[in-house]
């Protein structure tokens, strides 16, 4: 190929260390020189898992594709001026990822065989694309290691968004409560939140977020906000609900959606209002009994249709009584045979440790602990969110 047109390439440029208006060296000119141009239909495999690599190193230079993991999951885009398949000129594995067209890919190529035999003429060219490689290499390390710091500080500010405090509530007559988030990944899409409205109302909610990481977080701390927002000025749960949904469908060009179960307790009447917006169902244990799903019927989740109504419902939690919340992550949780915890092993594990509801902390604790060891070591697969309210005297 010509090695003048290649090296307006960007990345080329950057990889290479092309310098503007010089010449290029001899190494990056040969090397650049041997390519070929070859053209790749969309819907095609310009690399696929576990093939040999002997077809050694490509170019994008017009088109896009994806990469595929081993169980043809989509892990990236590549575009304009990526690089694939670069460590097949230099050893023997095979492909570990499948690299497809999405639409029709144009590319420079080299082969491994090729490459061997241009670099056993001149080792410049073999010096040319190692220097090349730790370039890719530092930068990428480099982007790993920002990613990292930025994901930790969201962590942070996320940690720092939800109430970990529960030392307020616990002082109200009758009221032990706490509520913990673990997220799957470094930041979560799961949320919840306990606040009072006035001297006498107790509002407190969960909830769970479309997706994961970065996009639900965020879109999770829009949600917090607007939920609270209306809330605190009072008003009916399910004019709070409808406000909220409001807020959120509007540009909400992502198509993300929340599942939420607010509810807000009257501490004179001991009534609570509640909405389910799609939500799991809570369990309730009343003094002189087990653990029951509560009979709840679900709205729409919030942020899909602007002008849905939501309704609002009512259960009384009483002196001895206890109320737990959860998101999909403990139902979902997978033992190693791939089997889930389910709404039944969620009310076995609730019930064999009832005793403790007195103690909000002490309870939560142990059904953690419980989901823990019923996952036995797999990997957690989505956010795990509990929030309890027992009415006990402290």
């Amino acid at each position: 190929m010509n090695a003048d047109i290649l090296r307006q390439i960007p990345t080329i440029q950057e990889f290479f260390k092309i310098e503007p208006n010089r010449e290029l060296a001899e190494g990056t000119r040969l090397l650049l020189e041997a390519m070929t141009e070859i053209n790749i239909p969309q819907g095609q495999d310009i690399v696929t898992c576990g093939a040999q690599s002997d077809d050694g190193m490509y170019i994008i230079l017009s088109g896009e594709t994806e990469v595929l993991s081993t169980k043809g999951a989509r892990i990236n885009t590549l575009g304009v001026g990526d690089f694939i398949g670069e460590l097949g000129l230099i050893n023997d594995d095979v492909r570990a990822a499948t690299v497809r067209a999405l639409s029709d890919v144009r590319c420079a190529n080299i082969s491994k065989a090729l490459f061997e035999e241009i670099a056993l003429a001149n080792r410049k060219i073999y010096g040319t694309f190692m220097n090349m490689l730790y370039t890719k290499t530092t930068k990428l390390v480099t982007e790993q290691e920002r990613i990292r710091t930025e994901l930790s500080v969201a962590t942070r500010i996320q940690a720092d968004c939800l109430e970990n405090d529960f030392t307020e509530f616990n002082q109200l007559p009758d009221i032990t409560l706490t509520a913990h988030m673990r997220p799957a990944k470094e930041v979560g899409g799961d949320f919840y939140d306990v606040f009072m409205i006035d001297e006498t109302h107790l509002c407190f909610l969960i909830a769970d977020v479309s997706g994961k990481g970065i996009p639900a977080a965020l879109f999770m701390s829009m949600a917090k906000i607007h939920i609270k927002n209306y809330a605190s000025f009072g008003l009916p749960l399910a004019e709070v609900a409808n406000r909220a949904n409001r807020q959120l469908c509007h540009k909400n060009q992502e198509g993300m959606f929340v599942t939420a179960f607010l509810c807000v307790l009257d501490l004179v009447t001991n009534e609570v209002k509640f909405v389910n917006a799609g939500h799991n169902r809570p369990f309730l244990m009343r003094a002189d009994g087990d653990f029951q799903m509560l009979q709840a019927k679900a709205n729409l989740v919030l942020g899909m249709m602007e002008e849905i109504r939501y309704k609002e419902q009512s259960y009384y939690l009483n002196q001895g009584d206890c109320i737990y919340l959860y998101t999909d992550g403990v139902t979902e949780a997978l033992n190693p045979k791939q089997e889930m915890l389910g709404d039944g092993g969620i009310e076995q594990i609730l019930n064999a440790h009832k005793a403790k509801v007195s103690d909000a902390e002490q309870f939560v604790g142990a059904i953690y602990d419980e989901v823990d060891a019923f996952a036995a070591g797999e990997e957690q697969a989505d956010d795990i969110t509990m929030v309890c309210v027992s009415r006990y005297s402290n």
